[in-house]
């Protein structure tokens, strides 16, 4: 009995600190809605128009191949043409400048010129179709169909859609009267899907003329809807930092020979050994990096989560596991390890001389490309597999931005005037995107995407039957005409 009543007040004890944490959390994580007075109304929006508009950019077919000599440059001309005749009042009033041959910058000057100038991006490329797929989709890919509610075919989700939608708000705005205190710039690169140029000379093109930028928004994560298991209503990860990129090239040299009398290791074996090792060895689970987003959707969360959620001091162990068992899940709390090329020999008979292979990793903020290449060669251990990295995809992960600033707040309250029982948060985007590059001349970077996506919607993206429905991109549209006018107002 004696032993009995402390143990009951240490379970009591801990029942409490668990409970009070798990409310403290729950009540802290609540943004509190940025106030804004527009002096614009709401403007009605004709669904069928937009539609029109994305069905056309769509035709185009503006396809980012890996080999560049494969891609047809003219596509992008006649792309400009259609958005010069679509947008009138846009190209009539914005400046336009052309980077890298098919880039775009529009500058929409403010009246403040005073005040650093906001972005506003997405891109004009998409990628390639699958031809083994083609007879999978409802219809053609480049036929931008107008039909269900949907606008069908490559781009629509990625990303024409937020092009579109941006340069619809303005073309709106501009019919408005409206006159941005803040500069407005619209960035829209024409090969982000090779991880390519465009962005980055626009941003070289900035930084000559002496421009450092207030906020940034391109594409990222969108408003969840049944994604995450047992969470209430709709989820906005909204994208504060994106992870690192590093593929390195490991190569094995050999002797070569007869294949009726193989050494005892090939070059392939030891490479294959090497790549074996890399994958049996992940790199370490980390939570501190997606605690701001537990936190932020956590009121959407189940019970047992947040209380999870609320004492990882206890239940990390448990958390950590839970999501290193899914690839979605543990790609954002890790390092990721990636091969994904491999060549090596000339004939069924004959020993190569030489076995390469490519091994991606996508580098968590904390991480860094030097402490990776250090950990893959200390994890191969073995001098004949030489390791080096690709000079052309390597980049460190990007800072992470703030978001007790203005211009993620305003953010965060545009998302709960157009959606109902929505939780935010912070979070950091797997892919690459070309938002990297502002962080040069920006220290508030965001990624998102105004659109509600289902599970099955995710599939789609860079996959077969690639859609839209008119209602998101009327969402699409408000969302943009409403951020527009809080970040060019001076208010940040």
């Amino acid at each position: 009995m004696q032993f009995f009543l402390p143990l009951v007040f240490l379970i009591l004890v801990l029942a409490a600190v668990i409970a009070a944490r798990t409310f403290l959390l729950i009540r802290s994580a609540g943004h509190k809605p940025l106030p804004f007075q527009s002096k614009l109304p709401d403007p009605p929006l004709d669904r069928q128009k937009i539609a029109e508009h994305l069905s056309a950019a769509i035709q185009i077919e503006t396809v980012s191949h890996e080999d560049p000599a494969k891609n047809r440059t003219e596509n992008f001309d006649r792309l400009h043409d259609l958005l010069q005749r679509t947008y009138p009042r846009l190209h009539g009033s914005l400046s336009r400048e052309i980077v890298q041959g098919f880039s775009l910058l529009y500058t929409w000057q403010g009246s403040d010129p005073a005040l650093e100038p906001v972005v506003f991006m997405a891109h004009q490329d998409v990628v390639p179709i699958d031809e083994h797929t083609l007879e999978q989709w409802t219809h053609p890919p480049f036929s931008g169909r107008i039909a269900d509610g949907f606008i069908w075919g490559r781009g629509s989700l990625d990303i024409k859609n937020q092009l579109i939608a941006v340069m619809e708000a303005v073309e709106l705005l501009l019919e408005q009267g409206y006159q941005p205190v803040r500069t407005v710039l619209l960035s829209f690169s024409h090969d982000e899907e090779v991880l390519g140029h465009g962005a980055p000379a626009i941003v070289r093109h900035l930084k000559e003329k002496g421009i450092s930028v207030h906020a940034v928004l391109d594409e990222g994560n969108a408003v969840l809807d049944g994604v995450l298991p047992g969470f209430k209503g709709h989820t906005a990860p909204i994208g504060v930092a994106e992870k690192g990129y590093l593929s390195l090239k490991l190569t094995v040299e050999a002797s070569g020979g007869h294949s009726s009398t193989p050494a005892a290791e090939t070059a392939i074996g030891v490479l294959a050994r090497a790549i074996d090792r890399l994958q049996s060895h992940p790199f370490p689970y980390r939570l501190n990096t997606v605690y701001p987003m537990f936190k932020g959707l956590s009121p959407a969360a189940p019970r047992l989560l947040q209380v999870a959620f609320a004492n990882l001091w206890l239940f990390g162990g448990l958390v950590r596991r839970q999501l290193a068992a899914q690839a979605e899940t543990a790609a954002a709390i890790h390092t990721t390890t990636a091969p994904t090329l491999f060549h090596g020999g000339v004939k069924d008979n004959v020993l190569p001389t030489h076995a390469e292979a490519v091994v991606n990793f996508r580098l968590l903020p904390g991480d860094s490309v030097a402490e990776v290449t250090e950990q893959v060669q200390s994890v191969i251990n073995d001098s004949r597999v030489r390791i080096e990295p690709l000079p052309e995809y390597a980049w460190e992960p990007s800072p992470v931005s703030p978001t007790d600033t203005p211009a993620y707040q305003h953010i965060v309250s545009v998302l709960n005037e157009l959606f109902t029982d929505i939780a935010c948060a912070p979070s950091n985007m797997l892919g690459a995107t070309d938002a990297r590059n502002y962080h040069a001349i920006s220290s508030r970077v965001y990624r998102f995407s105004p659109l509600l996506l289902h599970k099955k919607d995710l599939e789609r993206i860079h996959g077969i039957n690639e859609r839209i429905s008119l209602e998101n991109m009327h969402k699409m549209v408000s969302f943009f005409h409403r951020l527009i006018q809080r970040w060019s107002s001076g208010e940040m």
